[in-house]
């Protein structure tokens, strides 16, 4: 990964050929294994992909549903058409953000969570609102539907740990989703099946899924890595973008029409869904600018696992476990050479007989006293860099301080510290 990263950089491998390794690797982002040190965030970060596959994925088994409905099967296909018409465009613009997540410090999991429990959370706050503000028409829905979805947000970016700008994208997002999701859901029920459901999902990525991940975006960049204070809300940064949220929530329910679309409802509603990108995309940058800010300087305040803080002298390197076998353990290096496999007579690093994939001389590791480079001896089943890159047999491969590899699979994952 380059020093520079851009907005056209971020979407270069959406339509990239992608094999199942690739999504193996982004669904065990967040884990106690998987999640990098600050410095190291950008090295193994995989471009945003996944959330176009589950956007058209899903917009294909809407088509299926609806054929089964014309055939007259409504009584089987509607339950799950209200679910994927009401959570398809949401769950895919949430998968961007997660994607986005340079950090990688939010497990899938925990997304789920923040999008379901989150966005009920949200709407119960709506109603309580409701009832004492009591907005006369639609296009008041802002005054207490965007201060529900902010304090719902703020159940989750009080954690110490997501205090980075692209975190409180993904929680606002998340929260956003579920919103969206869940109130679809209810006026699909109450209105037109079909014209309901197309038009909501259509138009879902400008509305909350968007305005509530730029404000709590904007929020997660005022606080940094300090708890959340009072003050954080009066700051100008955030106030911008959530009464800029605000105000396209109330012009997108005032009614206003510019010229009718088939689909699309009006382009006045696609005209706000590109303002509001527009201002999304510029707490994006702020996100992106703060990762490369880290990453150059190698400071952050990210928490670290058990076994991660590992502080070296200059003149030594060591060889970490970080799963397997060897997870947690940590290997002093002078200059010398390390064989890792499962022969004890050749190795110095041995593993069971039974280690899967694992050859009896695998894979050597030599510090010369400015360097560690990783080596493949011809192994079986291959030696792997952290960010899936395969090894030719024989080829000597530099590796950075803080880089990953694997043998075999993930399971059997190091890192070296020099």
């Amino acid at each position: 990964m380059t020093s520079s990263l851009t907005l056209k950089d971020v979407f270069s491998d959406v339509f990239k050929k992608h094999n199942r390794r690739d999504g193996e690797r982004i669904f065990v982002a967040g884990t106690s294994l998987s999640t990098p040190r600050p410095e190291n965030m950008l090295r193994d970060w995989q471009k945003p992909w996944l959330f176009m596959w589950v956007l058209l994925a899903g917009l294909f088994v809407l088509f299926l549903l609806q054929i089964m409905i014309k055939q007259g099967f409504v009584e089987f296909a509607i339950a799950p058409y209200i679910f994927f018409a009401a959570s398809v465009t949401p769950v895919a613009v949430l998968l961007f953000y997660w994607e986005m997540n340079i950090p990688r410090n939010i497990p899938i999991y925990e997304v789920m969570i923040m999008f379901i429990v989150g966005g009920i959370i949200s709407l119960i706050l709506t109603g309580y609102l409701n009832t004492i503000i009591a907005p006369s028409q639609a296009c008041w829905a802002p005054v207490t539907e965007e201060p529900a979805k902010l304090l719902a947000s703020l159940v989750f970016l009080r954690k110490k740990k997501k205090h980075y700008i692209l975190n409180g994208i993904l929680i606002g997002g998340a929260i956003g989703a579920g919103f969206a999701a869940i109130e679809t859901a209810g006026y699909i029920v109450r209105y037109d099946i079909e014209k309901t459901g197309l038009l909501r999902g259509v138009l879902a990525p400008g509305g909350h899924v968007v305005w509530a991940a730029m404000y709590i975006g904007a929020l997660a960049k005022v606080m940094g890595p300090e708890k959340l204070k009072l003050e954080h809300f009066s700051d100008g940064f955030f106030l911008k973008y959530f009464f800029s949220a605000c105000g396209l929530h109330f012009l997108w329910n005032s009614g206003i029409s510019l010229f009718p679309l088939p689909v699309f409802g009006d382009i006045f509603h696609i005209l706000l869904t590109i303002a509001a990108w527009m201002l999304l995309l510029q707490v994006i940058r702020h996100g992106i600018k703060e990762v490369l800010s880290i990453t150059s300087t190698g400071k952050g305040n990210a928490v670290v696992s058990k076994g991660q803080n590992r502080c070296v002298s200059a003149n030594s390197a060591r060889l970490i476990g970080i799963s397997g076998i060897y997870g947690e353990q940590s290997f002093p290096m002078k200059r010398e050479t390390l064989a890792l496999g499962r022969d004890a007579s050749i190795c110095n690093l041995v593993f069971p007989e039974n280690a899967k994939g694992i050859s009896r001389k695998h894979c050597t590791i030599t510090y010369d006293g400015s360097k560690i480079t990783v080596r493949d001896e011809g192994s079986t089943y291959g030696t792997f860099l952290g960010n899936g890159q395969k090894l030719h047999a024989g080829t000597v491969m530099p590796l950075t301080p803080g880089q990953r590899f694997y043998l075999a699979d993930e399971d059997n994952m190091f890192e070296v510290n020099y």
